[in-house]
């Protein structure tokens, strides 16, 4: 339910922006929504949240509570997730309530890989070879078409690395299966890469439409690491890519961001990997690098505020603080570091505990 004729919505003490999920993402959206002038409201189960501390209002819930979740959506003029797993039925409930911005159908096909790729394929995109994975007969079948190395992920849920192991003609198929829960699977061939780029699109609930500098990322132990930005492209396959981008996000009737993660191939070529319909790891560098960062952009897309095309000011660096490297001494050493610790309580191996950015022009 997306009602346009009510935009843009502008700051007073009756427009509450919903965020779904209290991780760092939704901080930060918390925290552009507050210097923009509106109230938050967030929902999210009890534990770890760093968005707690920053915003108006906190419902806690499960995300199949939907008495709770009926609560919240009465409190909001629109509700965004920080995340795309949230379950399908719940955001489907909220939109019969209020303005989900992304709609529950774009995280619906953020969801089920299969369905990312059917409409990646839809839209124009190359994407690796892949076969849906139903049962063990299927992957027999399906990995006598794989030229070398494939990769089995699951259909759903899965994320930094999870939910996926890599595989041949030589792995045994029954454990595989098993170890991926011995659920419904995609199988992807695995391809020799010259790099990752992201792509971030956006538009605003007023129909205006903009994307973001490209970046260039770098990932360790399935990860992201590092990024760098704005990465360089060539200036038509940058046209093709955008232009598809926008197909794309007309096919899903998109409004608010959309990351786009592709692979550039050794022969220059674009392949499609995956799409995220929420601020993304990739373009936390535009904190500091924009004079808008992601954040901003999507408090503007939900409220139906015109959006453009950003712009950096210089080249930067984005590094993930994992684990135990939020206590490395040494980054708070340097100022030219600019450091956003995201406040989570547990310090966990592979967790992402903040980043910082560093103008590297």
């Amino acid at each position: 339910m997306i009602k346009l004729n009510n935009f843009p919505i502008l700051p007073n003490d009756e427009s509450v922006i919903g965020i779904i999920g209290g991780g760092q993402l939704g901080k930060m959206i918390a925290l552009s929504a507050s210097r923009a002038g509106y109230k938050t409201h967030l929902y999210c189960p009890k534990g770890d949240n760093p968005a707690e501390t920053v915003v108006d209002k906190i419902t806690y819930g499960q995300w199949d509570d939907y008495e709770k979740l009926v609560e919240f959506s009465n409190d909001v003029f629109c509700a965004t997730s920080e995340f795309e797993n949230i379950p399908s039925k719940s955001l489907e409930l909220l939109s019969n309530q209020t303005n989900v911005v992304p709609s529950s159908l774009v995280f619906r096909c953020a969801q089920i890989r299969s369905k990312e790729k059917e409409m990646a394929l839809k839209s124009g995109f190359n994407t690796p070879k892949w076969f849906l994975i139903k049962n063990t007969d299927d992957l027999i079948s399906s990995i006598k078409n794989i030229s070398k190395e494939g990769i089995l992920k699951t259909n759903s849920l899965g994320y930094d690395g999870k939910g996926q192991i890599k595989i041949d003609k030589n792995s045994n198929f029954f454990e595989a299966w098993e170890n991926l829960g011995s659920v419904e699977c995609v199988l992807e061939e695995k391809l020799e890469f010259k790099r990752e780029i992201s792509l971030m699109y956006f538009k605003s609930l007023d129909g205006s439409e903009g994307f973001f500098p490209l970046s260039e990322n770098y990932h360790e132990n399935g990860i992201l690491k590092k990024t760098t930005a704005p990465t360089n492209l060539d200036s038509n396959i940058e046209f093709d890519i955008k232009t598809k981008a926008k197909k794309l996000a007309q096919n899903l009737n998109l409004f608010g961001v959309l990351a786009i993660e592709l692979f550039e191939l050794l022969d220059g070529s674009i392949v499609f990997n995956e799409i995220a319909p929420r601020p993304h790891n990739s373009f936390h560098w535009t904190l500091n690098g924009c004079n808008v960062s992601q954040f901003d952009i999507l408090v503007r897309t939900i409220c139906g505020l015109p959006v453009k095309d950003v712009e950096c000011n210089g080249k930067w660096e984005m590094t993930n603080l994992i684990g135990q490297d939020v206590n490395n001494i040494s980054m708070y050493e340097d100022q030219n570091y600019i450091l956003h610790i995201y406040g989570k309580k547990n310090v966990k191996p592979s967790r992402k505990m903040g980043h910082f950015n560093k103008n590297i022009s």
